[in-house]
């Protein structure tokens, strides 16, 4: 029986330079970190997102996908803000670009940050009692109808609705 002969052969020694060469190209790939960072003044509030807890202002957390993310921030004496945070995707994290970012050999890190300012309870009852005022006086200084608006177009009866049957 006659040995096989390969086209490219293969000896011990390159394979195992081929195999090293790619352990080290495997080992080398970067990463892609992505994080939201979350202040707020005062600091020290409370930080909800998605209906996860997430800690105390300053706070960062880690996150996959962009999009809108629900934010609620509580602390003593300050009235709760409810809000929406929102991540876009940069170029490089679209699908096929994303890959190549993963496998670069370099490490990318995003940062989106988010601020929000909390409002003092008495400052706020005032504020929306303000608010309010304005609102009522504002309704009450418009005409019942725009002067320019057509009259109201007349609305027929049926003929068995008059008769009471």
């Amino acid at each position: 029986m006659r040995p096989v002969r390969h086209a490219f052969p293969i000896r011990p020694g390159r394979a195992l330079a081929i195999g090293a060469s790619l352990a080290a190209l495997a080992a080398s790939t970067g990463c892609v970190r992505r994080e939201i960072e979350v202040t707020s003044t005062p600091p020290g509030a409370l930080l909800t997102v998605n209906g996860r807890d997430i800690g105390r202002t300053p706070a960062r957390m880690r996150f996959t996908f962009d999009g809108t993310y629900d934010v609620r921030l509580r602390l003593a004496g300050y009235e709760s803000v409810t809000g929406k945070g929102t991540t876009d995707m940069p170029v490089w994290d679209f699908m096929g670009a994303d890959l190549v970012a993963e496998m670069a050999p370099a490490d990318i890190h995003r940062l989106e940050r988010w601020h929000f300012d909390l409002v003092p309870e008495a400052d706020a009852a005032v504020g929306l009692r303000d608010r309010a005022d304005a609102a009522r006086r504002d309704a009450e200084s418009m005409p019942s109808q725009a002067p320019d608006a057509p009259s109201p177009a007349p609305t027929a009866t049926p003929e068995g609705a008059r008769r009471g049957g």
